[in-house]
Order: C-alpha cells, then structure tokens, then sequence
C-alpha cells in the first residue's frame, strides 16, 4: 500500500469492512469504503479535503436561534477584522449573553427586551459595588451583531436602534499626582527593572501594551517609535533626558526592552500587575499603569502645550479623548498661566 495521504487513517468496522476516515481539525469527518488508491478513493479525498471547515459552535445551534446568529457573526469578515483584544472582548461577551438567551429566536428580539437585560445585569453590577459598564457593553456587542444580521439580511430592523447607554459617572483609572510620582521614584530607584517600567510609561504617553512590547529598535537614535496597537496610529517622539538617564542605567539583555524575571516578555495581565505590586510596595495601592499614561497628559497640559501637541505625543484620534485624560490638569497653575500671557 502506497504511503496514506494526510489526516487519513483506516479501521475495520464490526462487520470487518475496511473504511476510510478523514478527519482534519474544524473540517467535517467523512468516511469512505471505497479501495484505496482507486478512482472513486480519490475523488472521496479530494471532497473532503475542500469541505468548509465548521463555524464556531456549529454542532450546538439551532436556525434562527441567537446561537446561529453568532455561529455566523463570529466566521463574518466584520468579527476577523477586528483587533486580537477585541476580539477576546466580544467573544466573551457574547458568549455569555448566549448562555442565558442563545437558544431564542433573534427575529423576534426587540428594543424593549435589550433595556430590560441591560437594566437587569446594571442592578447586578450596583449591587456588586460596580459601574454599569458591562451593561454598556453588552449592548456595544449586540449592536456589531445585530447591525451584521441587518447586512446579510438575516433580519428586517436592527433592534438595538434607539437603545441607549447607562449612564454613569466614573474618572476611570485614577491619575497619578506628582508627589505619588516622587514616592514610586524614592521607592524605585534609576537602574531598576520597576523605575524603568514606570519611565517608560510616564516618559512616552503610550499605552501599557504598547510599552510592554516596545523592543530596543523603537528607542534608538534618542527618539521613541511606536505603532499603537490599539489604534494603529505611528508616534514618534524625542526621549525625554530623565527616560534617557533610565534606560542608560538599565542593563538591557533582551530585544523587548522589559521582560519578567525569566527573560520573557510580559503578558497584557502580568505586566498591569507587575507595575501594580510595584505601585503597592512604594504606599500607592490606588495607582495603576494606565495612570500614568493620564499623568503625563495632565503633564503637557500643565506645561502650556496645546491639544494637538498632546495628541502628537499620546497618539490619540480625537480632542476629546484628550479632554478626558486632561481633565486632572492643575486648574489653578492653567489659569495663572492665562492672566499672565493678557497681563
């Protein structure tokens, strides 16, 4: 017998019949009593091989059912095109809206049943002790898959039309004031894996998963490179002399300019927690990464730089997105700076 093609393998069944079995991972099994090498043998091969591979959670939807309807959303090129964390984000939400409604009908899913879900998992969070922004988001989600089903003509209306956000009144991760910088830096002194963490976040404006990954090459020629991965947007900066005193200090042995203790590179997870146990052991519990990220907004702000200046340093898209992050900006010192100039 000539060598067997791949994801091929052959069994006797209880008759003592010799059968054919393809089975490729996300492909269909198929099976064959066809002789091995012969005509009608191959042409079996060759229909199995060009099957669709199946759809996340095929084998448990049913027509018509929520569950289809994310079956098809997640194979869609508007759920393949988002970003990797993205992605993550929707999937996990959406699965678990499907855990408690996927096996209902999505055509008769209306506008008054979404604000009723929404209304009830806001109650869940307020009595958790948290913000309704899970709420929010479940209907960011349904609102991508929901619009998806309209495109393909799956359903007539989209159902989260005129369903609108909860309200809420949160300032997100807290900024770092500048004496909680001065206690991370007595606490971290320049030459440690922490104080060049902390440099490079408040020193750059990035995001920490863009400063997590920042690689050696990025940080050459005494400028700082970066393609936000969130956003796609190219930044490119000058160093600021105290980032320069960091990392001169800061023995660098690996492409990725920060790793773990095991010479790897950090995860999105570990490396929020490591600058936080870092943020811990200097007295700052409340503070986090991407505080610092808004501390050095706060920063430019104070320094009299415009809203197109910061943008051009934290990469953000929009004047408002640099009005959120600025907002903490010392009032006081902007106003005596404005009287000044008209004086």
């Amino acid at each position: 017998m000539k060598t067997k093609p791949k994801f091929v393998s052959a069994y006797r069944d209880r008759h003592g019949v010799l059968r054919w079995r393809f089975r490729r991972t996300g492909s269909p099994q198929s099976q064959t009593r066809a002789i091995f090498g012969t005509e009608d043998w191959w042409a079996w091969y060759a229909a199995a091989c060009e099957s669709q591979p199946k759809a996340i959670g095929q084998d448990r939807t049913k027509p018509g059912s929520i569950h289809a309807l994310a079956v098809a959303y997640y194979s869609s090129a508007r759920f393949l095109q988002l970003k990797q964390r993205t992605k993550r984000t929707y999937k996990g939400v959406l699965d678990r809206y499907r855990d408690v409604h996927g096996d209902k009908p999505f055509n008769r899913l209306e506008a008054r049943h979404i604000r009723q879900q929404m209304d009830e998992l806001a109650r869940e969070m307020i009595e958790q002790g948290n913000t309704v922004t899970p709420a929010n988001t479940m209907l960011k989600v349904l609102r991508s898959v929901m619009r998806f089903g309209v495109d393909r003509g799956l359903i007539a209306v989209d159902p989260t039309m005129g369903v609108r956000m909860l309200k809420h009144q949160t300032n997100g991760f807290h900024t770092w004031t500048d004496d909680e910088i001065a206690k991370f830096e007595a606490r971290w002194p320049v030459g440690s894996n922490q104080r060049l963490g902390f440099d490079l976040l408040l020193y750059t404006a990035q995001r920490s998963g863009d400063v997590r990954q920042m690689t050696v090459h990025q940080i050459a020629a005494d400028r700082v490179i970066v393609k936000q991965d969130k956003t796609g947007q190219p930044v490119d900066i000058p160093q600021h002399p105290r980032l320069q005193t960091s990392l001169a200090k800061t023995k660098l042995g690996h492409l990725v300019i920060l790793t773990t203790h095991h010479g790897k590179p950090y995860s999105e997870k570990g490396f929020g927690n490591w600058i936080k146990k870092a943020a811990v052991a200097a007295g700052l519990p409340h503070c986090s990464a991407h505080g610092l990220r808004k501390a050095a907004a706060r920063r430019l702000a104070e320094a009299g730089c415009s809203p197109h200046e910061i943008m051009a340093i934290t990469g953000h898209q929009s004047l408002k997105e640099v009005e959120r992050y600025t907002r903490d900006a010392n009032r006081r010192g902007l106003a005596d700076g404005a009287m000044t100039r008209i004086a």
